[in-house]
């Protein structure tokens, strides 16, 4: 783009219009990358929105974070390839191609008519450009459709799967995805080391030549280049320093961000870890992703040149590179005893730092119900008697850390005494000169500084095992099916729900929540749950939601068994409240459109006053903005309730799971929420877990659970007149 389009475009915000495009001035107008996304789909023969390509995925105000569009087309069927920046790699075999330029631009790139130019798809339709005009872009990343992820050549489901049963591998995939920075990296310590050679050449030099001859010349050319080698060996080291914190934060991001996803994907019931464990795998990311290119370098780059500054010795000192040898094996001996004696304290303390976590979130969220049962006392005496035990353990892992440091200046004092020895008797024999003497003792030191190093990363490598443990549970939760079946890809969820002997068990539980638990639920239904507190309800609406999956039995949704469609399917037709969903700490506004980017006002007004919201926000000086405070605190139970049904409807499913929906709300609230209700969900399936008989008054359907196991299922009519007759059976 010329300075003058430059100038333009600064001003006017528009990019000018020439009625001959040349290289330099090309015109593109640049799609959302979510338009582009339904374009792309379009194009490819898919049937796709932009709520079911961007569901559950992070959006903002319209904007699209290209990280997660390879998940959004394989929910459709199109896997994806990523050439990276630019088209350089890409053929005419690749087409149809995505190009997205920086912010929230895309065009589609969809066949090459000819050596000059593309076709091209953009905000004003599908048309032929000049190759060169897509200069205008910028920096561009390409996707190529249709093929497998480009690291290990798996499909998306697959690779996920390679994640969670290969970790380890996963990762060293990451860093070899760096592998450009490692190689620079690893050449940078070479040269890095290499300057270390010339001062000590230096100093032999100036002894044995400049000295004794008063070289002066010599002198000034010597220093001069020795000089020159310190500055080089100062900007290298910085260098390899910056190229160790590049490696480690782009990894760590990468690594976060998937465990991150692999937390918010993994089913539910199928998360054993604690928040302590997430909180403590997470934050150790940034240590393992550091740790790894220092490993690399030492042992790649720095203990080979421990060799050739030990060969260097031999070469010039003679016998004295023994010295160094005895002094490396030394250390790495006190260092392996070290870190063998360090693990095991340091593998008792983070499990006493998971557990003091895990006490502090605890207290965190009860401390109402902490204080108003005077049990301060028993959590701050938990809190002493962790703390001493993590005080103990921490103090002796550090010790034992500390002692191959510690020893390490030792045995590099006790080895340069040895070489001075050494090189005395060398020198009386006539072998060595005094030059020679000060070069050896400074590369000894030299020397031993590798050493030094790996010894103590051998006691870090234990701590990075400990702590990859944990990022590895993280890594291995099992996720929820992203990509539907083929079969279901463009079906639309009607609501025909049938379960067939559906058993499940929660996880660590001897007894079944639901027993050959049979019924068939039809569009429009509206349906009450009926039954004693741990009868089943709860779970069996998590089951219909898709929240839970059966441990056997049938589920089938509109004909097709349930675990074929992907959860954001399932969740954009079929919503879930559960009786203990939790309000975040933000503004009622952004409490109910929760997950949602711009929904219609008409929708979020009618959900507004179905579940009767804007009586008391109305009232209140902030309105929606109105801050709740942590899970929902400065709210009453009734408010609450209704922020939550609010939050529900106004997704506007096309099947409502509602558990315990008025708990907490007197009765003129619950009237008009019922009311509401009624009037929201009159062409929609309703389904009510409820132990207030006055919400049978809108439904037709009443399903009896007892023990997990369906006792009625009937006109409400029928089981009412069974209620009134008799108390509540047992089921067998």
């Amino acid at each position: 783009m010329s300075l003058l389009d430059r100038a333009f475009l600064f001003f006017t915000g528009k990019t000018p219009r020439y009625d001959q495009p040349t290289h330099e001035r090309q015109v593109l107008y640049p799609l959302s990358v979510v338009a582009a996304l339904e374009h792309l789909a379009a194009h490819c023969g898919y049937t796709a929105d932009a709520a079911m390509l961007t569901a559950a995925l992070p959006v903002k105000d319209g904007f699209f974070d290209p990280r997660y569009v390879p998940i959004a087309l394989a929910r459709i069927g199109i896997e994806t390839r990523d050439y990276g920046a630019g088209l350089g790699e890409a053929g005419l075999e690749d087409l149809p191609l995505l190009a997205m330029a920086g912010g929230d631009g895309a065009i589609i790139i969809t066949g090459a008519p000819s050596r000059t130019t593309f076709t091209i798809i953009d905000s004003q339709g599908e048309r032929e450009v000049l190759r060169s005009g897509l200069g205008v872009l910028g920096d561009i990343t390409v996707l190529a459709c249709g093929h497998g992820d480009p690291q290990n050549g798996l499909d998306f489901e697959d690779e996920r799967s390679f994640v969670r049963k290969n970790p380890r591998l996963w990762m060293l995939g990451i860093f070899m995805s760096e592998r450009r920075r490692l190689v620079q990296m690893v050449f940078t310590a070479a040269l890095l080391n290499l300057c270390g050679l010339a001062l000590p050449l230096y100093m032999r030099a100036i002894y044995d030549k400049v000295v004794p001859n008063l070289a002066i010349e010599s002198l000034w050319a010597l220093s001069a280049g020795v000089l020159l080698a310190l500055v080089f060996e100062f900007a290298f080291r910085q260098i390899r320093s910056s190229f160790v914190d590049a490696v480690g934060v782009r990894v760590a991001q990468i690594v976060q961000n998937r465990a991150m996803n692999s937390f918010m994907g993994a089913r539910v019931g199928g998360q054993k870890l604690s928040v302590g464990s997430m909180m403590n795998a997470l934050r150790d990311v940034d240590s393992i992703a550091l740790f790894v290119p220092q490993l690399i370098l030492t042992f790649l780059i720095d203990v080979p040149f421990f060799l050739l500054f030990v060969a260097l010795i031999a070469l010039i000192g003679g016998y004295t590179a023994f010295a160094p040898v005895i002094g490396a094996i030394a250390l790495l001996v006190v260092g392996m005893v070290a870190s063998f004696a360090a693990r095991l304290s340091a593998t008792r303390c983070a499990k006493l730092i998971h557990a003091r976590n895990n006490l502090v979130v605890d207290a965190a969220s009860g401390i109402e119900t902490i204080k108003a049962n005077l049990a301060e006392g028993h959590f701050l005496g938990r809190w002493d008697k962790v703390s001493d035990h993590i005080g103990v353990t921490a103090t002796s892992a550090r010790q034992w850390n500390d002692v191959p440091q510690a020893m390490a200046g030792l045995l590099v004092q006790l080895v340069t005494v040895l070489v001075v020895i050494i090189s005395v008797f060398q020198i009386k024999a006539g072998v060595m000169t005094t030059g020679a003497l000060i070069a050896v003792c400074m590369l000894t030191s030299r020397a031993m500084t590798p050493v030094t190093t790996a010894v103590s990363l051998l006691s870090k490598a234990q701590q990075a095992r400990t702590q990859f443990a944990g990022l590895a549970e993280l890594l291995e939760l099992e996720s929820e099916r992203e990509i539907p079946d083929p079969g279901v890809r463009q079906q639309t969820i009607k609501g025909e729900f049938t379960l067939a002997s559906v058993i499940y068990r929660h996880e660590d539980s001897a007894a079944f929540a639901l027993q050959d638990v049979s019924l068939t639920i039809r569009p429009g239904e509206k349906i009450a749950l009926i039954g004693r507190s741990g009868s089943g309800k709860s779970t069996l609406l998590q089951v219909i939601a898709g929240m839970l999956e059966p441990k056997s039995g049938q589920y089938l949704i509109d004909g097709y068994s349930a675990a074929h469609y992907s959860v954001a399917q399932i969740r954009q037709k079929v919503v879930f409240c559960s009786q203990d969903a939790q309000l975040f700490d933000t503004s009622i506004w952004d409490n109910i459109l929760l997950g949602l980017d711009e929904p219609s006002a008409e929708i979020v007004t009618k959900a507004v006053r179905a579940a009767n919201l804007d009586s008391f926000v109305e009232r209140s000086v902030e309105g929606y903005n109105r801050k709740l405070g942590p899970g929902g605190r400065n709210l009453s139970g009734g408010q609450r309730k209704s922020i939550l049904l609010a939050r529900a409807m106004v997704r506007d499913p096309a099947v409502l799971l509602l558990d315990e929906p008025t708990e907490a709300m007197d009765v003129g609230s619950e009237k008009t929420v019922m009311a509401g209700l009624s009037q929201a969900t009159m062409d929609k399936t309703l389904i009510i877990a409820t132990h207030r008989i006055a919400l049978l008054d809108i439904v037709d359907r009443v399903i009896w659970l007892d023990n997990g196991r369906i006792i009625a299922d009937a006109p409400k009519s029928e089981v009412i007149a069974k209620l009134q007759s008799r108390p509540m059976p047992r089921a067998a």
